[in-house]
């Protein structure tokens, strides 16, 4: 009998380790910028290319001040002018579909505790009986609750909006009349086409 124990590594561990370096060694190349293509957030950002003029003359104290304003111009451009901002315009950013459980009648827990009890009274003698067919009553009528439930469900709908504002807002809708990017107006609290 063989009691010597195998010291060779399994070949799917072998190849799972390799894969583990291999993927840590290319996450490695990426953050440090190696890899083409790649871009780290850590790698400092590339100097600008220096000013250059088109006259070797040296320039005089007025033309060296032009120079520095235009660069810092071309580097700091002034912002855009501010668009008047509707405070009750937006676009449709998400629409999600929620489902209701509608109010149940009262038919779904009578019909199952009626069956529930039938078959419960099929179990047993005496007081097993009439156990089985209590509990069975029970059984099939909460079953036939979450029947009810489940088969008259209501859809309803969510629309997110993101404002001109910033603003995150939520409308409930009852049908899907929506599509992402559709650009809105609320008036009165519901949604109004902009168009």
């Amino acid at each position: 009998m063989n009691t010597e124990a195998k010291n060779r590594i399994h070949p799917l561990i072998a190849s799972a380790a390799v894969a583990v370096i291999l993927v840590s060694l290319i996450g490695v190349a990426a953050i440090t910028g190696l890899l083409p293509g790649s871009r780290s957030a850590n790698s400092p950002p590339a100097p600008p290319p220096p000013i250059t003029s088109a006259s070797t003359a040296p320039l005089s104290g007025a033309e060296k001040a032009a120079a520095e304003r235009d660069a810092e111009n071309l580097n700091n451009p002034p912002p855009p002018p501010l668009a008047e901002i509707c405070e009750s315009c937006g676009r449709v950013e998400n629409i999600r579909e929620v489902k209701h459980a509608a109010k149940t009648s009262g038919v779904g827990i009578a019909a199952g505790a009626v069956v529930g009890g039938l078959l419960g009274n099929q179990i047993g003698s005496g007081n097993g009986r009439l156990l089985g067919t209590v509990a069975g009553a029970a059984g099939g009528g909460y079953a036939g609750n979450e029947i009810e439930k489940r088969t008259h469900m209501t859809t309803t709908y969510e629309v997110i909006v993101r404002m001109e504002n910033g603003r995150v807002r939520e409308f409930p809708e009852a049908s899907n009349a929506w599509r992402i990017g559709d650009p809105v107006r609320v008036v009165n609290g519901r949604l109004r086409s902009r168009g």
